[in-house]
């Protein structure tokens, strides 16, 4: 029984690692995200656009960075986490 038990273990970590290897030609994968030019945006959108360009320059560039920053300038979320909306109100 154990040794059925280790069989099937060798044979599931072969096909495993037999699924990783690459064969043939890679195919080229689009990571590039292409956006209109034409694209307008309205006041609202383009005053969040500048406001997170600004919070890039001021060292807030993670995702969690900027929704707390919009969350307490909005007042959805207040307290110490609002320490940094307070001393940055842009």
């Amino acid at each position: 029984m154990l040794r059925r038990a280790v069989l099937l273990g060798a044979v599931a970590v072969a096909l495993a690692a037999s699924g990783c290897t690459e064969t043939g030609t890679p195919t080229p994968g689009s990571a590039a995200v292409t956006t209109s030019p034409g694209v307008t945006l309205n006041p609202e959108q383009e005053n969040n656009r500048r406001i997170v360009e600004r919070l890039a320059e001021l060292g807030c560039t993670t995702n969690s960075c900027i929704q707390t920053y919009f969350a307490c300038k909005d007042g959805y979320l207040t307290g110490d986490a609002c320490e940094f909306y307070r001393r940055h109100p842009l």
